[in-house]
């Protein structure tokens, strides 16, 4: 027992040894409080062209509204014609208009390509020219640029560049700037892009939101290249949260994970979404997983003003309900959290001790000494090799194991609460130092901005009930304390008994409550709208809302097991297998690398604390069952 203790002592002490490099991601993400709502700039031109309303009426309200904001997209000749800067036809088209003018004949209908109306504005003239570099061609009284079906480097969407009017018209306003790019599909095209951004770089446009599936550059040679331009220019990326571009990743590598995260809100495409969700979205996202940008999408369908009005709701909402402590403005950078390695070594050895000592389960010492081999040499590959693939496998052995073993540690019965809180302290400490472990090993700018993620969430919520289905299963056939001969003999009479209707009946709701629990893990779980009213109302209270299967049914029925395992082991035992869904669910929680780290300890504070005053609760109504069904029982007996 004193050789434990001693071992316990090393472990937490090389964590708080260690305790820096969590420390850095910390002050990291503490001081990172600036947030931005940003509107793409057709969408406000859409409001313009279908209200009475001047572009300086809608950007001035937009932005006493809390706008901070605008995206621009790169120009295209589509774009401009859809705009009704230019017209555009080929040369059949054009000849069939001119057929029956003095003009027929002018246009030769062997010679295939585009015929382009000269816009009026010179700026618009000298982007195409700067781009496409056409022919120009004059019929009649008319000019019109040229451009030949064997440019094979351009069309009609090709991005050519941004438009200097609408650039003016959003610093007219002191409203910040965002460069859509898309990847065009030669480099010709994105190098002429990438030498317009250098040229338009200035205070108050320095970031670049990719558009479509691929980043730009990629595919192409000079990809890295123009990304190191634009770079060293002083521009940094966005990602969109769940939506990440091809080629995305080579360039958050490349600039050290210098990106701002970005959610997407399109009432366009959530018809069904209303504004008081909107406005809760936004600010679940901006405090709860990193969020530093909102893109908001302007509803394009029905009345302008009144879907402007709607937009103006959504702001003026969001300024009003986000937290005091972040700001609206210019979304930062993470500051650089660079873990040294002799921070991660510790984490690594603290992590081997610590699986030392929840091989404790298995009494077979071979296989004990297996793991910790298995687990030092997962350590000393990535010493080695510096690949994050061995990072995430020992994380993920710890963190499915660590609720398996707080459960089964902590599982003594007692009928006095002292006791049960011991335990439960006990199991709660053990889980906390499994949670250290990986957020200390699986931490740095990749992780935060979510380039890099914890491996194997759905195990985290599979392993541990399957470990404690497992223990119960020994426990009721008196098995768990026995050698291992008499374990596997006894295993093996288990296995071998007849099989029943109601064992199978039972395996069918086991597995069916067991998929419904799966279906709700993860961000695509269903739940009733019952259910998100109530979420709603303890985060707008407690700032996080913590997890309902954690204070209402994980921890509370972990405390009903102790108590009932005080009375009779064998059936307190098996109210372990919900009690461990507290723990792993604290455990999983901390696994989401992308939420700050405070806003995760203290969900997990108010579900343990939640959890068991909840269970004090589970245990006065079990008495008062308890004392009942004694009471009929000895009556009809």
């Amino acid at each position: 027992m004193s050789k434990q203790k001693w071992l316990w002592g090393i472990v937490v002490l090389l964590l708080i040894i260690a305790s820096p490099g969590i420390m850095m991601r910390w002050n990291a993400e503490q001081s990172n409080n600036s947030y931005e709502i940003v509107i793409p700039y057709d969408e406000i031109q859409t409001v313009n062209k279908e209200s009475d309303l001047t572009m300086d009426k809608i950007l001035s309200s937009l932005k006493d509204a809390g706008l901070t904001t605008v995206s621009l997209e790169p120009l295209s000749l589509k774009e401009m014609e859809h705009q009704g800067l230019i017209s555009t036809y080929n040369e059949s088209e054009l000849a069939a208009q001119l057929r029956f003018t003095p003009y027929k004949g002018a246009v030769d209908v062997n010679k295939g390509g585009y015929y382009i109306s000269v816009p009026e504005d010179a700026s618009y003239q000298q982007l195409i020219k700067d781009s496409i570099q056409p022919e120009e061609v004059q019929i009649g009284d008319e000019s019109f640029y040229f451009l030949p079906s064997s440019n094979h480097r351009y069309d009609l969407k090709t991005p050519l560049g941004y438009d200097k009017l609408a650039m003016d018209m959003i610093n007219k306003h002191d409203l910040s700037l965002i460069f859509k790019v898309e990847n065009a599909n030669n480099k010709v095209a994105n190098e002429k892009i990438v030498k317009q951004l250098l040229e338009l770089k200035d205070s108050s446009a320095g970031r670049l939101l990719g558009s479509g599936t691929e980043a730009i550059g990629f595919g192409q040679n000079s990809g890295n290249a123009m990304v190191e331009k634009l770079s060293k220019a002083g521009y940094y990326f966005y990602t969109i949260e769940s939506n990440p571009l091809k080629g995305e990743d080579k360039i958050a590598k490349s600039t050290n994970y210098n990106m701002i995260r970005l959610h997407s809100i399109n009432v366009n495409r959530e018809t069904k979404l209303k504004l008081n969700a909107s406005i809760d979205r936004t600010t679940r996202a901006v405090k709860e997983r990193n969020i530093r940008s909102i893109f908001y999408h302007i509803q394009t369908k029905g009345n302008a003003e009144k879907n402007l009005a709607e937009t103006i709701d959504y702001l003026t909402g969001v300024q009003k309900q986000m937290p005091n402590h972040f700001k609206s403005g210019t979304p930062e950078l993470f500051d650089v959290v660079a873990v040294p390695t002799w921070v991660t070594a510790l984490v690594l050895l603290a992590g081997i001790l610590f699986t030392y000592l929840m091989s404790e389960l298995v009494k077979w010492m071979p296989l004990r000494i297996t793991a910790v081999v298995f687990m030092s040499a997962l350590a000393i590959g990535y010493l080695l090799l510096k690949s994050t693939i061995f990072l995430q496998a020992f994380a993920l052995i710890i963190a499915v194991m660590a609720p398996t073993f707080a459960v089964i540690k902590a599982a003594k019965g007692s009928t006095h609460i002292a006791s049960i809180l011991l335990q439960y302290l006990k199991a709660v400490g053990i889980s906390v130092i499994g949670i250290v472990i990986v957020i200390g090993l699986l931490n740095g700018n990749a992780f935060m901005t979510g380039f890099e993620a914890f491996k194997g969430v759905k195990l985290v919520y599979v392993v541990p009930i399957a470990g404690i289905l497992l223990f119960v299963m020994l426990e009721l056939n008196r098995i768990v304390d026995q050698d291992l001969k008499k374990t596997l003999s006894n295993t093996v009479t288990l296995l071998n008994r007849d099989l029943k209707y109601w064992h199978v009946l039972l395996l069918i709701v086991v597995a069916g409550i067991g998929l419904f629990y799966i279906s709700r893990t993860g961000n695509s779980g269903s739940v009733s709208n019952a259910e998100l009213a109530f979420r709603q109302w303890l985060e707008n209270i407690l700032y996080v809302r913590p997890r309902t299967k954690e204070f209402l049914i994980g921890f509370p029925f972990f405390v009903l097991a102790l108590y009932v395992m005080g009375i009779n082991r064998k059936w307190g035992s098996i109210l372990l297998v919900p009690g461990v869904i507290g723990f792993l669910s604290i455990v999983n929680t901390f696994t989401h690398l992308h939420i700050p780290v405070a806003v995760s300890a203290l969900r997990t504070l108010y579900s343990v604390s939640l959890g068991f005053v909840v269970g004090l609760v589970f245990i006065l109504i079990f008495k008062i069952g308890y004392r009942f069904i004694s009471k009929a029982i000895a009556r009809w007996s």
